[in-house]
């Protein structure tokens, strides 16, 4: 039996970038079962023109005041029964592959409780490709030493790029276990606490296929315009963490070693191949001249 996607997309006010995110997901394709809800915080622009056009694609919506973005997440989530969630904010657009693609891996190999990409995208205000940049791997111990940190990381050398929030999809299992207090405890970096919370449960395991992208809009944006007190929340979000893991980050001078696990083909020569999870290990670069080389608009 194919595992239903429950989708949810909040939004306020943000009429100029929905019509898109709202195409994005209307233009999947392959098989799929979609619930797809939207959570409007009240908003007084175009935005209830909009879905009130698309009500063939939008499951359920709702348009009322309410306590922010990881609020109406939480509330979206309670609308829904599908076994895979995720969410994408109404700046965000997925590429069409990804439900799809999503589905096949999820169904393929049972103990995947989450999934993201490997490969990041981001678009600019007209959705043009700004760059692609390429994760090596994901491990519980990296996310604990503090490799998955952007914007200069929480003191490790190692540091690199965040999880990608739209390319991230989990079991409603893992979300009932660990996710609702751990998205509402923080105001701005409430995906980043939920990775934490998720990463103490089970491992991450990465695709490559690029799965969706992140809009840079305006320096406006909540992600630039508050960031440093969304990394001094992600701080606390992972000390936190480690101090109820009773986790000491380790020290190492030169490339970091961790054990990734990863979701591939069986035969990818051959159509309709199974997927399955592979562990191999990966390295990660301290901050210094070859790093910034190689993190310079490349997938490498």
């Amino acid at each position: 039996m194919t595992p239903k996607i429950s989708l949810v997309t909040p939004t306020f006010n943000r009429d100029s970038t929905l019509a898109a995110t709202l195409a994005s997901i209307e233009g999947q394709h392959g098989r799929f079962d979609l619930q797809y809800v939207v959570i409007d915080g009240g908003s007084t622009d175009g935005t209830l023109d909009l879905l009130n056009a698309k009500k063939r694609l939008i499951s359920d919506w709702v348009s009322e005041p309410d306590g922010g973005m990881y609020d109406a997440i939480a509330k979206g989530f309670a609308r829904t029964d599908g076994e895979i969630l995720g969410w994408l904010n109404s700046d965000d657009t997925l590429f069409p592959w990804a439900f799809d693609l999503i589905t096949r891996i999820f169904n393929d190999v049972p103990e995947i409780q989450w999934i993201s990409t490997l490969t990041q995208a981001a678009i600019d205000a007209d959705g043009d490709i700004r760059y692609l940049r390429k994760v090596p791997g994901y491990a519980q111990q990296a996310f604990f030493d503090g490799v998955y940190f952007g914007f200069g990381g929480a003191g490790d050398k190692h540091a690199t790029d965040f999880i990608q929030q739209e390319s991230t999809f989990f079991r409603r299992s893992l979300w009932e276990r660990a996710g609702e207090p751990a998205l509402r405890s923080q105001s701005l970096a409430g995906d980043f606490a939920l990775w934490t919370a998720f990463m103490a449960e089970a491992p991450l395991v990465g695709v490559d296929a690029p799965l969706g992208a992140f809009r840079i809009h305006s320096a406006g944006q909540l992600s630039r315009g508050q960031r440093e007190k969304y990394v001094d929340q992600c701080k606390a979000a992972l000390g936190a963490a480690r101090a109820k893991l009773n986790y000491t980050p380790r020290g190492v001078d030169g490339a970091a070693a961790y054990t990734g696990i990863y979701a591939e083909k069986r035969a990818p020569e051959q159509a309709h191949s199974s997927w399955q999870v592979v562990e191999r290990q990966f390295h990660v670069l301290p901050r210094g001249d070859l790093k910034t080389a190689l993190n310079q608009r490349l997938v490498f």
